[in-house]
């Protein structure tokens, strides 16, 4: 992202190194373009890819009440329009809020900004240590859409804008919705948008660009595209504790293209956790676990280009989760439906009968669903079945780490949610939940990244690919026996071999040597853990879960584990709040 770029309006009071253009606060030196015409103006930070001309087209259509228009510009961008005549801001992120917007109510009137940790300094927030909670115990934050992980800070959700009118700030929805279009309709729109995001960034970078080449399908297609228009110098995680399959194909797709590439070491020293970074990340962030990974394998891109390439998110725009399923029984399709669970049962070696039940039992909706978690929390007991079925929220063993207080506090915040989020498509709700969460890892990291020498963008978050992937439905982008099939449609010139793998490899052996190698220190963040002092946690069986992941006893929640220890650590970084009177 763009280091030191930030955006603020409203009542926010800036500091006096920024200067103001058209009602918004931004940084001197940030790349920013203002389009005026009469009374409507728009200011448009980041990577636009638009003329001015069509930046003052789309800022008439907002000021009209179009406000979805916001987003239907190429690139990733913030961009807010400003009608004197109405007295009318509206402001938005991308779609998928890797360039987010936050917002609070200040007792001088509504304010927003694009640096969360700089509008909770201002306003003294600490930590919304309930969220955090529940994020550990229940996972996605896709239940709560507009809470950030600061108090009193709300997030704009990726897909939203802010209007602020006569003292007021509202959200408005502009997502865009899936239409009928199957996925060889909407195919070379996808390929379209992919490759022309992937070789602009590139083009952008100068005469070489660095990129990951993980040996997936999705740093590898951006790694061919941006190979066509300048020198890529590709890198990837290798030695003894990477995926083999990963690196030879890798290794296949850097002959391919004739990048100059670089695979690392590797090897013990990279486990999870052996190194913490010196910046602060905004909200907790996974990278921040991986880093002595991260450090080994980017050394070679340190400082190479502007921009890094990376083919973060392409998990959730190329494919859809098993929510598809849901949402084609909710949609009424149940023979189509049927179908792909039961292929899906065939190839997991499961009886179809109760994968399906599950899967019917999901389509009754997310407020029964989100009322039946609440339960279950209440009780201290879990909800599922052990199935491969798509749950709207799984309530696993990492529930039990949570205190009464825990338990009561998460309860009924689900059970908030289940009314106020209410009935939804499963699969938009799951695709945009996924999406933002992948928008979120890539902006919370960007202090972490630039530590490490780059700054990563990912071509598959861009508003025009996103745009493109997201029309086709989830049912339609989901297959039970094909692995992303809209990527080979998508970018027919990929070789077979390639788009022809049906897996990805992961980085489990690096993060099962971190907690054994670190396990010491480790049991002590635990102790030391914010949400523990905050009575919301009990320590004893997450010590249990810790001990029994290092001594390969039994099935624990890795993710969870991970997650806790990654927040542990960040809240112990955050400095205790400054309390401001009247701020709120």
């Amino acid at each position: 992202m763009d280091a030191g770029m930030w955006l603020a309006g409203g009542s926010f009071e800036a500091p006096a190194s920024t200067v103001r253009t058209s009602g918004v606060w931004h940084p001197t030196g940030a790349r920013v373009r203002v389009v005026a015409e009469g009374e409507v103006s728009a200011l448009v930070a980041g990577v636009c890819r638009a003329s001015d001309g069509e930046i003052g087209r789309v800022a008439r259509m907002v000021a009209q009440g179009r406000t979805a228009a916001i987003v239907t510009l190429d690139g990733s961008y913030w961009m807010a329009v400003t009608d004197l005549a109405r007295a009318r801001t509206v402001v938005a992120g991308d779609l998928a809020e890797t360039r987010a917007v936050y917002a609070t109510h200040t007792g001088r009137g509504p304010a927003w900004a694009t640096d969360v940790a700089m509008l909770a300094a201002q306003l003294g927030c600490g930590p919304d240590l309930e969220l955090l909670a529940a994020q550990v115990a229940v996972g996605s934050a896709g239940h709560w859409p507009r809470r950030s992980v600061w108090e009193g800070i709300e997030r704009v959700p990726g897909g939203h804008a802010l209007v602020l009118e006569r003292g007021t700030c509202r959200t408005v929805d502009v997502r865009p919705r899936p239409d009928s279009r199957t996925m060889k309709d909407g195919a070379e729109e996808v390929g379209s948008a992919l490759r022309g995001a992937a070789q602009a960034y590139a083009r952008e970078a100068g005469e070489r660009v660095s990129a990951d080449l993980s040996g997936g399908l999705d740093s590898s297609s951006v790694v061919v595209a941006a190979a066509e228009v300048t020198q890529v110098v590709a890198v990837t995680y290798g030695g003894p504790l990477a995926d083999r399959v990963d690196t030879d194909l890798a290794e296949r797709v850097a002959q391919y293209t004739g990048v100059e590439h670089h695979v690392s070491p590797g090897g013990a020293a990279t486990a999870h956790f052996l190194r913490w970074p010196d910046s602060l990340p905004p909200a907790p962030s996974m990278p921040v676990s991986s880093y002595a990974l991260d450090a080994d394998y980017l050394t070679p891109a340190r400082n190479v280009s502007p921009l890094h390439l990376t083919g973060h998110g392409g998990d959730v725009v190329l494919e859809s989760s098993p929510a598809a399923w849901t949402s084609l029984v909710q949609a009424g399709q149940r023979r189509r439906a049927r179908a792909a669970v039961t292929a899906l049962a065939r190839r997991v070696n499961q009886a179809p009968g109760p994968l399906w039940k599950a899967v019917q039992e999901a389509a009754h909706g997310r407020p029964r669903a989100m009322a039946r978690a609440a339960e279950a929390l209440a009780d201290n007991r879990m909800l599922g079945d052990g199935l491969s079925a798509w749950s709207w929220c799984p309530v696993g063993a990492a529930s039990a780490w949570l205190t009464p207080l825990g338990r009561e506090t998460v309860s009924r915040m689900l059970d908030e949610s289940g009314s106020t989020v209410g009935e939804v498509d499963a699969g938009e709700w799951d695709d945009w939940s996924a999406l933002t969460h992948n928008g979120s890892v890539l902006r919370d990291s960007a202090p972490v990244y630039v530590e490490h020498g780059v700054v990563q963008v990912s071509p598959f978050l861009d508003n025009e690919v996103v745009r493109a992937c997201l029309s086709i439905g989830a049912g339609e982008r989901r297959q039970p026996d094909v692995y992303k099939p809209l990527l080979a449609l998508a970018l027919p010139y990929l070789p077979a071999w390639l788009v022809g793998r049906n897996s990805k490899g992961h980085f489990g052996p690096l993060l099962y040597e971190g907690l054994r190698t670190r396990q010491q220190q480790l049991h002590e963040l635990i102790d030391a853990s914010g949400l523990v002092a905050a009575g919301l946690v009990d320590p004893a069986p997450v010590h249990a879960t810790l001990t029994g992941v290092v001594s390969g006893t039994g099935r624990h929640p890795l993710p969870a584990l991970e997650t806790f220890l990654t927040t542990s650590w960040w809240l112990s970084r955050v400095a205790a709040p400054v309390t401001a009177a009247g701020a709120r």
